[in-house]
């Protein structure tokens, strides 16, 4: 009888142990989780707090440069020579990441509108480009040099004063949209790729190159026009990066749900951009409602919505993607940003409402997911 139970015991103590070890779907996750440190505030101690809590609640820091390139000034790769509005927002983001982070860098090379050729970064952000640059377009030598320059004088800023390389390097943030908006520009976009990701993938082969695609409705023209412009630029494409924002940017019914998002809403980048590796480089969902009449856009947010998107996508990233990150956009809603510094504009309104905490410094409950997730190992 002492052997029976002893032998029932050592099968059932197997059978436990088995079961966790094959379980790794539920004790392991694929990606880097973390955020960019857009600020709630114009102030120093919004920038501080965000800092804090990026780099508490995560474990990849995204410093993504919407500024526009210092085309005027960067004709060498010294860092010195670029304006010092350049020069101190570049230094300050690296003197506030925490050591030790994996770091994904985007330099964007579009313009805000995503239909052209990026800014002038100088004294202030996306300024008006000078002549000649304003004739030039992304397929000129001389832009690509200075966005090649720029981009490795941030690089080597990383390298040196952090410590470390930046893991990811996404050179076209949205992509997808110049292809919708301005094909002729995109077709110039197709060379300034080929010398931009040789060049860089030359110098640091071990930073892992990118571009994002802006989701929108699976099977929509746009992402037919997304699938084919990528085929034209994969071999210059290491990872293919994801912006997603379904609540906003897709067309079912009833968008704050979730639960309404269509069953390939993510998946469908496997169809756009066969065979590479994935990474959420932005999203985010709402917890309040959502009210633009400029875009047509009536969404009910709450925070239970972004509770099931939360799990929604972090379990999609993991089981379907084994997505190499996961960027939140905005940790904080950024309702004094919004007012007070952005004003009131319509299209950061969109993303006011997504932090994973409220602007009252209320931790949602989404928070105590993705904490849970970031538990897990990697």
């Amino acid at each position: 009888m002492k052997l029976l139970k002893l032998i029932l015991i050592l099968t059932a103590l197997t059978l436990i142990f088995s079961c966790g070890n094959d379980d790794t779907e539920n004790t392991r996750r694929s990606f880097y989780m973390g955020f960019t440190p857009w600020p709630y505030a114009a102030t120093a101690l919004a920038v501080t707090d965000v800092y804090s809590f990026i780099n508490a609640e995560g474990d990849i820091v995204a410093h993504h440069f919407r500024q526009g390139i210092p085309f005027t000034a960067s004709a060498t790769l010294d860092f010195n020579t670029y304006d010092a509005a350049v020069k101190n927002e570049i230094n300050d983001r690296i003197a506030k990441t925490a050591s030790g982070k994996v770091i994904y860098l985007a330099i964007d090379s579009l313009n805000g509108a995503r239909n052209d050729l990026a800014d002038l970064w100088g004294s202030s952000s996306n300024m008006t480009r000078p002549a000649p640059w304003d004739m030039r377009s992304f397929d000129d030598a001389e832009v690509i040099t200075a966005y090649v320059n720029f981009s490795i004088a941030v690089i080597e800023k990383f390298r040196t004063e952090y410590g470390t390389l930046p893991a990811y390097f996404n050179y076209a943030t949205e992509i997808s949209e110049l292809m919708i908006n301005d094909p002729v520009k995109f077709t110039k976009f197709i060379t300034f790729a080929q010398y931009v990701y040789s060049s860089i993938k030359t110098a640091y082969p071990s930073i892992k190159l990118m571009v994002s695609i802006a989701l929108k409705t699976p099977g929509s023209a746009d992402m037919v026009i997304a699938k084919n412009g990528f085929a034209q630029i994969k071999d210059y494409v290491d990872v293919a990066g994801i912006s997603t924002y379904g609540y906003a940017f897709y067309s079912h019914a009833d968008k704050g749900n979730p639960d309404n998002l269509p069953a390939d809403w993510l998946t469908q980048i496997k169809t756009i951009a066969p065979g590479k590796p994935y990474g959420v480089t932005e999203t985010g969902w709402i917890a309040e409602n959502l009210s633009i009449p400029a875009y047509s856009l009536n969404v009910t947010g709450t925070e239970n919505y972004q509770i099931n998107y939360m799990n929604k996508l972090l379990n999609e990233c993991n089981s379907e993607l084994s997505a190499e990150m996961i960027i939140w956009f905005t940790s904080h809603d950024y309702d004094t940003l919004w007012i007070d510094t952005l004003g009131s504009d319509n299209l950061s309104k969109v993303w006011k409402d997504t932090g994973l905490v409220n602007e009252a410094f209320v931790e949602r409950s989404a928070l105590s997911i993705w904490r849970s997730w970031m538990r897990r190992d990697r």
